[in-house]
């Protein structure tokens, strides 16, 4: 099942609109426990009619334009009007006045109290509202009008009571040092929210350090399904190919260092026997003729075990350096498996070994390098003559299984434990006791047989069972 991923981009935006939004509520229910609280105790320094007086001032505007064309000498008219505003805005207890030009009351539904003329506290109002910043202290709200009855230009009063709105407009609420606090309150719960991926940051950080510091074990802690998991598992990855790859070379460099110790020992005993029969040739120190030609073919065996030798090493170096060519072509494998049995059944007979051959009817057509794969072939059948039991039989055989070429090549052995078949395809690899004696085998042929077959795309291995050691190739045709 595939795991969606959400982006850490994402995350952090998220993070954000939440430490916003959760800012302001925390901000807003903060700031009003506070102004209840606080009110209570200094109630003038918590009053605010800002809102309510702006407001006042927009009805007021709003009669002024609707009354400019009402008869105010037809009293029920413009007391009809009028009404409707003072039900209207009734929480403000909205009131009018209409005086005559001899200031002589016509029309009278104010709440204001008090003896001080309308003109006086007209007065006072506009100095207390055009003079003041932050109006915190109660004043009533008193405003005129001109209208014109008939003849004569007489005043409409506004009266009304401004309410005290303390936080009731943002602009109460978003002040200068709020926005302040507001941004200080938000980076606190951004920090708070982001902290744990910051911490995993500096983790990962931390597992970096300790992985550049060669400490390719250490495994980085994969959390979440992000971006930054996905780095966790791509390090870790990474880490894992640098430690396989660095033991893959100390591998191919144990490797290298056992190839040539290997070689240097077969090729310096065949030909320290070289040197001293060649030796003993030149001083004359041979007792006859006779016995300096046998020292003479001796020498010649030395050196063509050495030559031998050399041709497998140089074919092993070709076929694991990737540089040989492979010349393809399409052949019947049980032809050819006949002519291998054919080119030993002398050899095989002069040994005391007996070939049965067990290959199907049907013919297999394979595409090979038919040099190659001969030699792959002739190092199996090789083997089973150098170490069979004699006498016995060696079994030789083809099927077909799930359209892949299946040969087999089998024969008894008491020279092998079960514990040392996997080691068989290990080049310098002798089993049992010739591992001191070149001239028996260079240990390169079952190295050399693996390579060519898996050239091929194929797969060979080794089995052995009750003194039987059988060799399987996989082919597919």
């Amino acid at each position: 099942m595939k795991v969606k991923i959400v982006g850490i981009q994402t995350k952090f935006f998220i993070s954000f609109i939440f430490s916003l939004i959760a800012s302001f509520c925390i901000f807003t229910a903060v700031y009003s426990t506070y102004i209840s609280f606080a009110s209570q105790k200094h109630p003038y320094k918590f009053q605010n009619y800002n809102y309510s007086l702006g407001r006042l001032s927009g009805i007021s505007s709003d009669v002024s334009l609707n009354t400019s064309g009402v008869n105010f000498n037809n009293n029920s008219k413009y007391k009809s009007v009028l009404s409707k505003y003072e039900a209207k805005y009734s929480e403000y207890k909205l009131g009018f006045i209409v005086t005559d030009p001899q200031n002589k009351i016509l029309y009278n539904s104010s709440k204001l109290t008090g003896n001080t003329s309308l003109e006086k506290t007209y007065s006072d109002f506009l100095e207390y509202f055009n003079h003041t910043t932050n109006l915190t202290m109660y004043h009533d709200y008193i405003y005129k009008i001109p209208i014109k009855t008939g003849n004569d230009i007489s005043i409409l009063w506004i009266t009304a009571s401004p309410v005290n709105t303390p936080h009731d407009s943002i602009g109460t609420l978003v002040g200068d040092k709020n926005i302040l606090i507001l941004l200080f309150i938000c980076m606190l719960i951004f920090f708070i929210i982001t902290h744990h991926r910051m911490k995993y940051i500096n983790e990962i950080c931390c597992g970096i350090k300790t992985i550049a510091n060669e400490n390719l074990n250490f495994k980085i802690r994969e959390k979440g399904h992000d971006e930054l998991s996905e780095i966790c598992k791509n390090i870790n990855l990474m880490a894992d190919k640098i430690k396989e790859k660095i033991e893959n070379e100390r591998k191919i460099e144990a490797s290298k260092n056992m190839l040539i110790t290997n070689v240097a020992h077969d090729i310096r005993s065949p030909l320290t026997s070289i040197i001293g029969f060649l030796q003993i040739v030149e001083n004359n120190e041979y007792k006859s003729k006779e016995e300096m030609q046998r020292f003479i073919n001796i020498s010649l065996k030395k050196a063509e075990t050495m030559k031998k030798l050399t041709d497998n090493l140089f074919m092993f170096t070709k076929l694991n350096g990737g540089d040989l060519k492979l010349h393809l072509s399409t052949v019947c494998l049980n032809e050819l498996i006949y002519q291998l049995i054919d080119e030993f059944s002398i050899t095989f007979e002069n040994s005391k070994l007996n070939i049965v051959d067990n290959i199907c009817a049907e013919n297999i057509m394979v595409t090979i390098d038919i040099n190659l794969f001969v030699r792959a072939l002739n190092n199996l059948m090789y083997n089973a003559l150098k170490y069979s039991t004699k006498p016995s039989d060696v079994n030789v055989s083809l099927t077909q299984c799930d359209k892949n070429a299946v040969i087999s090549i089998s024969n008894k052995c008491n020279n092998l434990n079960i514990e040392n078949v996997s080691m068989l395809f290990e080049k310098f690899y002798r089993a049992d006791k010739s591992r001191t004696n070149p001239d028996e085998g260079s240990g390169l042929g079952l190295s050399i047989t693996k390579s060519i077959i898996e050239r091929h795309n194929g797969k060979i291995w080794g089995n052995y069972e009750e003194g039987i050691i059988t060799f399987t190739i996989l082919l597919p045709d």
